[in-house]
């Protein structure tokens, strides 16, 4: 194929009238040859090779991160709908003196106890008192 065939094939190209298979064609012979008549031709090619390369990166890219996402909402499903189903019945549990109790009411009894020794008004001696106790 001489220089002639190749410069009309460009002018197609800018056209916009070669089919897919001239294009290939015309890449492949473009990225061959030096000839500073096809600079422009090699520039507007590369140009548009490179944005389909970055397109299809980004493709890629906005898939897997599409993918990941549902098999992350599906899992998030899956946990919540197994804890739902086997979620054990409410259980009141206490660790005392380093065991453990489950009895209901010996637990509510024990909440009970705590939270009436903290806010009792009968707690002894408040810090003013025993500072004062201790230096005078």
């Amino acid at each position: 194929m001489t220089q002639e065939y190749w410069k009309e094939l460009t002018e197609k190209y800018f056209e916009g009238a070669t089919s897919p298979e001239e294009e290939r064609a015309l890449r492949g012979f473009l990225a061959r040859t030096d000839d500073p008549a096809f600079d422009e031709a090699r520039a507007v090619l590369g140009y548009f090779s490179a944005q389909r390369s970055r397109r299809a990166a980004r493709s890629r890219v906005s898939k897997l991160t599409g993918l990941l996402a549902a098999a992350a909402g599906l899992a998030l499903v899956a946990i919540l709908g197994h804890s739902l189903i086997t979620r054990p019945d409410d259980t009141c549990v206490i660790y005392a003196y380093g065991e453990k109790n489950t009895d209901t009411q010996a637990v509510l009894d024990d909440v009970n106890n705590t939270l009436t020794l903290l806010f009792s008004d009968n707690q002894g001696p408040d810090v003013a008192a025993q500072l004062t106790e201790l230096f005078n």
